[in-house]
């Protein structure tokens, strides 16, 4: 079985094979990201907010956030966003980009949108929360104020700013995967090559302490030196 030692050796003996792998991988994972259209996202957040502090009042948020994560995504609201905004999509294409999730401990629902226009983004994400909100205020009307959960965006949607691709992300792990290739493909070039080079090599095919070595002399050093004991012969 190999050492800590014969790993170490086969790394250094065959560095180049790492250098050469994690070079191709991590500038095939480059290529590729550039090769995607980017995707810019914005989000909105949606805070909600009971009328009174109340417990109970605060546990049936919680259970309705994700109640109106769906409802966020309905073609009610999908529709109405693409005839304010012109956007000329089906509801169906919209809801493939808009992401609606609620964080009952935050009290909070995050909408996010993706899309390749930075500043649509920006715009279908506020004008989505937007919408519910206001449809929102029309079904608290009949309610006692008392009793209503308001919901309220606090903070400024922004412009998309790019999700994908992640080109720094790829190079990295078109990187790790270089290197894992490459220790495969050098520990498989030492399996397969079964020549012997060094005195490590001999004891490890006998078993047996090498006890000397012959230097070797091409032709031209042994004229050069006169032959093993001076002279010529």
């Amino acid at each position: 079985s190999m050492e800590i030692r014969d790993y170490w050796q086969v790394i250094t003996k065959r560095w180049w094979v790492f250098v050469i792998c994690i070079i191709i991988a991590s500038g095939a994972a480059y290529g590729f990201s550039r090769g995607q259209q980017p995707i810019y996202r914005s989000s909105s957040k949606i805070y909600v907010s009971p009328a009174r502090p109340d417990l109970g009042l605060t546990l049936v948020i919680k259970d309705v956030i994700r109640q109106y994560s769906q409802q966020i995504l309905s073609d009610k609201f999908l529709n109405q966003v693409n005839s304010q905004l012109r956007l000329d999509r089906s509801a169906e294409a919209l809801r493939k980009m808009i992401t609606a999730a609620g964080t009952a401990d935050n009290l909070a629902i995050q909408v996010e949108v993706d899309d390749p226009d930075k500043k649509a983004a920006q715009k279908i994400a506020e004008a989505l929360a937007t919408a519910f909100i206001d449809n929102h205020a029309i079904d608290m009307a009949p309610v006692e104020p008392r009793d209503r959960i308001a919901l309220k965006i606090y903070d400024e949607t922004r412009e998309g700013v790019q999700n994908r691709p992640q080109t720094r992300v790829n190079v990295m792990a078109g990187a790790v995967f270089g290197l894992l290739l490459g220790t495969i493909i050098a520990f498989l070039l030492e399996y397969t090559d079964d020549t012997i080079k060094t005195s490590e090599d001999v004891e490890r095919h006998i078993d047996l302490p090498a006890v000397g070595s012959i230097p070797w002399l091409n032709p031209s050093q042994s004229k050069n030196t006169g032959g093993i004991n001076g002279q010529k012969h």
